[in-house]
């Protein structure tokens, strides 16, 4: 019988697989193993030639003639033992299990070149964890040899090596003519760029006064407004007081207009606006909406697939959705509504043949995402977590509910030859919208009083209120991701418009959490509450790039088209490093001439160094004694974890951190305080409740 060594992107998942394998009988047997997610990268420029360790302009563009991997260091013994395993000859195929999409395409070949593996490669392909979902896929692999799958990692391996190169050759040529670390991405700097933009518009924003006419006709308040131009702002008092002036004592009805508007529930959660809606509602960052979502997927079981972009559902899923709905209908809160869904088969199959929440041809590498067949049961799910997975749960019902329905009535009043509007709404429905309750501030929808044309009104009063223009507001993770998503409103042509459109933006939902958060961590953006504002050090860097391309949003929609033109098979891989590399070449010699003029850093002092007493100080990558030839230094990132400046200012005062969450090597999480014992940092556990 044939046996295949199967290679899941994370412990997890791996065990997951192995349960269900273990009731199966397939016409192979399995071995398993597991990475920790990515375990081999791109050598650095050094490994392929000793002088390319300089930071010298006339070294750049560094092209290496063949790309080669090296493994990462907190990998070298998983990838060993999978390496060892696959040298043994006991195989006769493997099976990739990792995340199914391009960047799972990436984790696993990269590896599979790196291991000089020739074994034949199956392809093991599910958006859920759930046992159907892993029994479905375990009993129908794919071919390594299938077109989109071939396609995918043709494109996974070629967006790695551009984004090296661009990141490499921009980074080195703008840091040594900056004289300070500058990074430069592909995606990294044209969001930078979004946010720049915003700040100067405001620190530039000059306060423009205007006015406004209110009249009070008991209970009715109207607002004037320029007919002609639909304006309701006066320029001057001046102005304001001469229509004051004019006014009568009574106003008459010369227009009522009444419209029904029927408002249907959303479409499901891709990320993006899963992170947009968790931001919205309850101030979580992108990173943490992300962290919580896969914990559900990955561990919970919970969800389904989370790093998705599509918003709709499979048919072949939607036609299942009951397994769905009864999971939710184990929840308290949810039993009653879920139980009259699933009692109207005619509600259920006029959601699976909604073109708004089931096709086919809209999906992206994954479907939305949306609540597995598990219950929740007793799991017990941590404050974020429970967020989300509620967010989920309550878009997935809202599908199946009514819609949202209000009579929007406009009135027009006419007084003293002046014009003057009120608007009211009254609620006809309030439909999926009742599962918002909790979220909703106050009872928005004032109805207006029942009123018909030539009905006449006594002014009570009449009031001008000054008023002054704002500036523009800063981006929260919520309106920047979405300024992401919709990069082309930044674009004046509206070919490279429809680009952005198609290829989504720049970044995907994946990526774009783990940019912004590089950003702060370098010190080009700051949160200020929920705002982000662009630093000094941003603004300097973006100023002085802004004649290049690197900055726009079109540089990364374009090659994302290309991309994903190399996915459906119109672009060969050779043409696009072609160009690639004409690219490279050209944007680098014209860095090199740029002239970079950014802030100097500033000194952020930790505290005393431990060995030599001498000055720790925050650096790009940790904190660092200044002492010439004093090598202590503690690192910023440990175990997946953040350490934070308060963090390495309390270990160098000889307290403990604030109890931290790190990811082990076997890829189980946990919390621990960190203390400095003789130059080490040691863990701190808490002890267990008696």
């Amino acid at each position: 019988m044939p046996k295949a060594l199967l290679i899941a992107e994370k412990p997890s998942l791996m065990r997951d697989i192995e349960k269900v394998y273990k009731k199966m009988n397939l016409p192979y047997t399995i071995d398993f193993a597991s990475f920790v997610g990515h375990v081999v990268e791109l050598k650095e420029p050094h490994e392929y030639k000793p002088e390319w360790k300089k930071w010298d302009l006339n070294l750049l563009p560094m092209m290496p003639e063949r790309y080669e991997f090296r493994v990462k260091k907190t990998a070298g013994s998983v990838y060993r033992n999978i390496a060892d395993q696959l040298k043994q000859g006991r195989y006769d195929f493997v099976i990739n299990a990792c995340d199914a999409g391009m960047e799972g395409e990436n984790i696993f070949y990269s590896f599979y070149k790196k291991a000089n593996c020739t074994l034949p490669v199956k392809r093991f392909w599910t958006s859920q964890t759930t046992e159907p979902a892993i029994r479905e896929s375990l009993e129908n692999l794919i071919d390594e040899n299938d077109v989109l799958i071939k396609n995918l990692r043709n494109a996974a391996m070629y967006r790695m090596i551009f984004d090296w190169l661009v990141g490499l050759n921009l980074t080195r040529a703008a840091t040594v003519k900056g004289g300070r670390t500058i990074k430069v991405g592909r995606v990294m700097t044209p969001t930078l760029a979004i946010v720049v933009q915003r700040e100067l518009e405001i620190r530039n924003f000059v306060p423009q006064p205007y006015f406004q006419i209110e009249l009070d006709l008991g209970n009715v308040k109207a607002t004037w407004f320029d007919p002609k131009t639909k304006s309701n702002k006066i320029a001057t008092l001046e102005q304001a007081q001469e229509v004051l002036q004019r006014l009568a004592a009574e106003a008459v009805v010369v227009d009522v207009k009444t419209e029904r508007k029927t408002m249907y529930a959303p479409s499901l959660h891709s990320l993006l606006e899963l992170q947009k809606e968790a931001n919205r509602l309850y101030g979580m960052t992108s990173a943490e909406t992300l962290k919580a979502a896969q914990s559900l997927y990955e561990t919970r079981k919970l969800v389904t697939y989370p790093r998705t972009e599509s918003q709709h559902l499979p048919t072949n899923f939607a036609k299942t959705i009951d397994r769905n709905l009864t999971a939710i209908q184990s929840m308290p809160q949810y039993s009653e509504l879920t139980s009259s869904i699933l009692n109207d088969r005619a509600r259920i199959q006029k959601v699976q043949y909604s073109k708004k929440y089931v096709d086919d041809k809209k999906l992206t590498d994954h479907h939305a995402i949306t609540v597995t067949e598990v219950k929740l049961g007793q799991k017990k799910l941590t404050p974020q977590e429970d967020k989300i997975y509620q967010l989920i749960v309550k878009r997935l019902l809202a599908i199946f509910m009514d819609p949202y329905i209000i009579d929007k009535t406009q009135v027009v009043f006419t007084c003293g030859g002046e014009h003057f509007k009120a608007s009211g709404n009254v609620i006809v429905d309030e439909g999926y919208t009742v599962l918002y309750k909790a979220h909703k501030k106050k009872q928005t929808e004032t109805p207006l009083p029942a009123l018909q044309s030539g009905e006449q009104r006594m002014v009570k009063d009449a009031k001008v209120h000054s008023k002054v223009t704002e500036p523009p507001a800063r981006y929260t993770d919520s309106t920047l991701l979405d300024a992401m998503f919709h990069a082309g409103r930044f674009v004046e042509d509206k070919a490279l418009q429809e680009i952005l459109k198609d290829a989504e933006g720049i970044g995907t939902s994946a990526t774009r959490a783990e940019i912004l958060e590089k950003l702060f961590a370098i010190g080009m953006l700051v949160r200020d509450g929920k705002s982000i504002v662009a630093t000094q050090f941003g603004i300097d860097v973006i100023e002085s790039m802004k004649h290049h391309d690197i900055v726009s949003p079109v540089l990364t929609a374009i090659w994302s088209k290309k991309l994903k033109d190399i996915v459906d098979g119109t672009l060969s891989s050779r043409q696009f490093y072609e160009e690639m590399q004409r690219y490279i070449v050209a944007t680098t010699e014209s860095f090199k001439a740029i002239d970079m003029e950014v802030a100097e850093k500033e000194i952020v002092v930790v505290g005393k160094c431990q060995k030599c007493g001498g000055q720790v100080v925050e650096g790009f990558k940790g904190y660092q004694c200044t002492t010439k030839g004093c090598k202590f230094f503690i690192s910023k990132t440990l175990m997946k974890a953040k350490i934070m400046v308060n963090d390495a200012k309390k270990l160098l005062a000889g307290k403990e951190t604030r109890e931290i969450r790190f990811t082990w090597k076997s890829g189980k999480k946990g919390k621990a305080k960190l203390k400095l014992e003789n130059d080490q940092l040691q863990f701190v556990f808490s002890q267990p409740k008696k």
